[in-house]
């Protein structure tokens, strides 16, 4: 299934918190976040192509439809009546395009998951530099036990 912004966001907020009695723990524990943030990743970049591909194909359909080239087996296979509007001009197609409700939703999609991409680009990042941030509290806490 496909996960939402706001669980990939609340198992973030879990996953980097960095436990500072148990910094041994927590580089191991390293590899494993970066693998799964890295596959969540992964799947969000291949749901964003497929939206993308989604909208393109529709925009195509539509554009076809705006412009009475429909076949009658094709208006039927969406359920659709030939388009009675005038001929319209290319700004004006643009425009129609643009406000037809269908495509807005698959804008919409693509949008949204692309946003997923990006918080989880922001992730992977961050996990990036996590390591070494660990190496510092522990080196940090061996300087406050006098063992450096």
């Amino acid at each position: 299934h496909t996960m939402k912004l706001d669980e990939i966001q609340l198992q973030w907020e879990k996953d980097s918190q960095i436990d500072q009695a148990n910094l041994g723990f927590e580089a191991t524990r390293n590899p494993q976040l970066y693998s799964k943030y890295l596959n969540y990743l992964s799947n969000a970049k291949l749901i964003v192509r497929k939206a993308q591909s989604d909208y393109l194909v529709a925009r195509k359909r539509k554009l076809k439809y705006y412009r009475g080239e429909m076949t009658k087996p094709e208006l039927e296979a969406y359920g659709w009546h030939q388009y009675q509007g005038r001929t319209l001009l290319k700004t004006e197609m643009d425009d129609t395009l643009r406000m037809d409700s269908e495509l807005r939703k698959l804008e919409d999609k693509v949008e949204y998951h692309t946003v997923v991409q990006s918080f989880l680009e922001g992730v992977v990042k961050s996990l990036s530099t996590r390591g070494w941030e660990i190496k510092s509290a522990i080196e940090w806490h061996k300087c406050q036990q006098g063992l450096m």
